[in-house]
């Protein structure tokens, strides 16, 4: 199923470099605030309709809801059978197409892989870890910790609906660095301030969200004369960091609570979650390093995105 959502993930970003050749930053980010709000709302519909009745008795359960969701899948297959992608845009024919060759030797394609798998891993990192974190080193309720995640998608996908409008205009690059900074310190600061400043952990939502979105915006602008090799070779790479990237957290969380097994299971179990959360804000803190030296390389080179 990976693979599936791989392609597709690959596809749509394709499409949508196409389709937004103005006020790039802005859409791509409108076209994932959409994506995020239905995180929030698929799970919710999912839960309810597993309850469903059918006609014998019988709940509807978490086969049949799995049946008519995937179902939903084919709808947006009607629209693209019936729709035609634009003509490609006129580029000037010195320019040279971009292929996988030259990008393997472009510094720039490197700083964009780095700072979007550091950004994805924090990004993705928070909705796996954060209620687990919340629960296990505070003594939350599952409730309350759902009630901080939920509170963190919201900020989130609202970031991404209003924020997108100011990566055209403060520029691609400096957007993604000053948000990813603030993220990082988000997340830093809400481990030091303990359980008080738990909002803090959905306050770094604001700053991840636009990463992902804004990159594509980067690289549709970047590389006109091949956008979807550039946006492949990226995401393909980014995918397999952001895996690494969790496998990552997991270690470090089980080898921090053995290095303090001797000071108490819940002690060793705290110290661990917090190494692990604290990999975290530091992954959105490199993206920022990332966005630094790659504005200073593109501006040496009398270019600005």
């Amino acid at each position: 199923m990976y693979i599936g959502n791989g392609m597709l993930e690959i596809a749509l970003a394709i499409l949508a470099a196409r389709i937004f050749v103005k006020r790039t930053g802005f859409l791509m980010n409108l076209s994932h605030f959409f994506y995020g709000l239905s995180s929030i709302v698929a799970p919710i519909a999912a839960v309810s309709m597993m309850g469903w009745r059918l006609p014998d008795g019988d709940a509807l359960g978490w086969r049949g809801m799995y049946v008519i969701v995937l179902m939903l899948s084919l709808l947006p297959v009607i629209p693209s059978l019936l729709g035609r992608l634009p003509a490609e845009p006129m580029h000037d024919e010195a320019e040279e197409r971009i292929s996988y060759r030259k990008l393997l030797r472009d510094p720039v394609a490197w700083l964009i892989v780095l700072l979007l798998t550091s950004g994805v891993i924090s990004e993705l990192s928070i909705g796996s870890w954060l209620a687990n974190f919340l629960e296990k080193a505070y003594d939350w309720s599952p409730t309350d910790a759902s009630g901080m995640l939920s509170a963190f998608f919201l900020c989130f996908t609202l970031a991404r609906l209003l924020l997108g409008p100011l990566t055209d205009k403060f520029g691609y690059v400096m957007s993604m660095m000053v948000l990813s900074l603030s993220s990082g310190v988000c997340s830093i600061a809400a481990l030091i301030a303990g359980e008080g400043g738990a909002i803090l952990f959905a306050l770094a939502g604001v700053g991840i969200a636009p990463i992902y979105p804004t990159v594509m915006a980067l690289l549709t602008k970047r590389y006109p004369r091949g956008t979807g090799t550039a946006i492949t070779f990226t995401v393909t790479l980014m995918g397999i960091g952001s895996v690494l990237g969790n496998l990552a957290i997991g270690g470090l969380i089980e080898g921090v609570r053995d290095l303090y097994a001797g000071r108490g299971d819940d002690a060793s179990r705290v110290f661990g979650l917090q190494a692990g959360y604290g990999f975290i804000g530091a992954m959105a803190l490199l993206c920022a390093v990332a966005c630094l030296v790659l504005y200073f390389y593109l501006r040496k080179r009398g270019e600005r995105y």
